[in-house]
């Protein structure tokens, strides 16, 4: 006699990840903020809730046009999020900002793939548009140079041009809404279509917490 059991549901990975997105947003908040500040505080003077869709035909071109034999894959849309990690930490940071001593200045940065329509899906369909919903957390210090790249027209624009954005929404986390579970609403939004991608696995990457912080045991 076989033993049935039960997969979770899309809508309970989801709520799992959302969780544990929390888990990591607290506690990077936890080891920045000030002895007399609080966590609510600290993500409205910090937070951000960035959507950055893509021009897919121009990253096609570019890949097309790059391809080599050493490297002949194309980059992913949280491959390229890596990227914009690491050169919003560059712009704020310095040349060096990929040295330990410049951990504690680095944001948190949080990426989950999503389609059009995931929200409503009851299966997996196909898939179209691929663009990243993220969470963004800076330290005090590195806040400032963020807020004077996305105010400078000029160099927001190059910046965009540069990993082929067609838009970047964006959002103050100037609040804390939760659901009935407990978790995050930003978190949950962020994270809807793990769960969906969770049962059927069509995509192989579907999320990213930066900086990775490597094992150096």
């Amino acid at each position: 006699m076989h033993q049935t059991t039960s997969n979770p549901s899309p809508t309970s990975i989801t709520s799992q990840y959302a969780s544990w997105f929390d888990e990591r947003i607290d506690q990077f908040i936890a080891e920045h903020k000030g002895r007399f500040d609080s966590v609510a505080t600290f993500t409205k003077r910090n937070g951000y809730f960035i959507t950055i869709s893509f021009d897919h035909s121009h990253r096609s071109q570019r890949f097309e046009g790059s391809a080599s034999i050493d490297s002949p894959k194309a980059k992913s849309e949280l491959d390229t999020f890596t990227d914009i990690y690491n050169y919003v930490c560059r712009q704020l940071i310095g040349r060096n900002y990929h040295r330990p001593s410049f951990d504690p200045l680095k944001p948190l940065a949080i990426g989950c793939l999503d389609m059009n329509g995931s929200r409503y899906w009851k299966s997996m369909g196909e898939l179209e548009n691929p663009h990243i919903h993220s969470i963004w957390i800076f330290t005090d210090q590195a806040r400032e140079g963020f807020q004077k790249l996305i105010a400078d027209k000029e160099r927001f624009q190059a910046f965009k041009e540069r990993f082929s954005i067609r838009e970047m929404d964006i959002q103050a986390l100037d609040h804390d809404h939760r659901n009935l579970t407990g978790e995050g609403r930003a978190t949950s939004y962020m994270a809807k279509f793990i769960g969906h991608n969770n049962s059927e696995l069509l995509v192989g990457d579907d999320f990213r917490v930066l900086p990775i912080h490597h094992n150096t045991n």
